[in-house]
């Protein structure tokens, strides 16, 4: 944890309460140099910490800036070996993780960033991620898993991501099969996993699971392309504190208690219970070809059981769909 990450924590701690750099710098042992650059750091950054002669910094709320502080505070016990790092610009938390793992990476961990300047999406399409409105997080795991299992942890990504989200929000998240999370209409969330597997073992040897979320409208709304596609958890923009790291934290928590028990498929109903294409007319798009059929049912594969307009059936594992209006 850098200097001022610990030095957020303990003003954290202590909110609203004046701690002297002496005392800062006598708990973090360091100089009250140290203490008094990281401070002017953290004012930089927007964090609001009141400086008073002889009575030393307080912070006085904690504003929406992701942190890993922030996020730390907000896990369960249990969840609280999860090494957490926050960027403030990176190309793509995916494609950072990958980078990491090469150069030797083995913790379980997630990754954060407050800005994508290359944010990805299935089929290599981009995600539209500007800074400090959206939630851009990875998490790199090492499951026990058969690279055939490897779809669950979409799947039970996506019950943690509409779970947590309407906890924060108070309304309503659904999944479009596969792994989109919409609510009024809209995709709000996309969630994009990738995975290395032993070619000997057939067993993964790591995944990362990436979620992008719209929390808030950007403030200059989203592309012409997207206007009618995207929406936001929060319509319009909101002053919270520390909404985004609540968002967080939840959604960690909420999926690994999904992942602790990833065999045993327990999200599964959760999953079936949000899924708002079963029963609706769509269109199937896969290696350039389009057709139309009914969504009957997903399966306890996960799978999308589909009808098509000349009556055979067919359960997808993969592939796009879209609901015909």
């Amino acid at each position: 944890m850098k200097l001022k990450e610990k030095v957020l924590l303990l003003l954290k701690t202590r909110e609203g309460e004046f701690l002297s750099g002496q005392e800062l710098a006598e708990q973090l042992e360091v100089t009250r140099a140290g203490i008094w650059k990281a401070i002017k750091a953290l004012q930089e950054e927007g964090y609001p910490i009141e400086a008073i002669t002889n009575r030393g910094y307080a912070l006085q709320s904690m504003p929406d800036i992701l942190s890993a502080v922030g996020i730390k505070q907000e896990l369960l016990k249990e969840n609280q070996y999860l090494h957490v790092e926050v960027e403030k610009q990176i190309d793509s938390t995916n494609t950072r993780l990958k980078q990491m793992v090469t150069e030797g990476e083995h913790r379980d961990m997630v990754l954060l960033a407050e800005e994508q300047t290359q944010g990805r999406g299935r089929f290599g399409r981009a995600f539209f991620s500007p800074y400090g409105t959206g939630l851009y997080m990875s998490f790199l795991l090492h499951p026990q898993l058969q690279y055939r299992e490897g779809e669950l942890l979409t799947i039970s990504a996506a019950v943690a991501v509409a779970k947590a989200i309407e906890k924060i929000s108070g309304e309503e998240a659904q999944i479009k099969w596969v792994n989109d999370i919409w609510m009024r209409g809209r995709k709000i969330a996309g969630i994009l996993t990738e995975a290395s597997t032993s070619l000997e073992s057939g067993q993964l040897e790591y995944a990362i699971i990436g979620i992008g979320i719209n929390v808030t409208e950007p403030a200059q709304g989203f592309p012409e392309e997207l206007k009618d596609i995207a929406h936001s958890v929060f319509p319009k923009a909101i002053k919270k504190e520390n909404l985004r790291n609540q968002l967080a934290g939840e959604i960690i928590n909420q999926f690994m208690s999904c992942y602790g028990e990833i065999r045993e498929r327990k999200f599964l109903e959760e999953y079936k219970k949000r899924s708002f294409v079963v029963g609706k007319d769509i269109s199937v798009l896969r290696m350039g070809q389009k057709r139309n059929a009914k969504a009957l049912e997903v399966d306890d594969q996960c799978h999308l059981k589909v009808q098509y307009e000349d009556g055979t059936i067919e359960y997808l594992s993969s592939g796009e769909v879209s609901i015909r209006v």
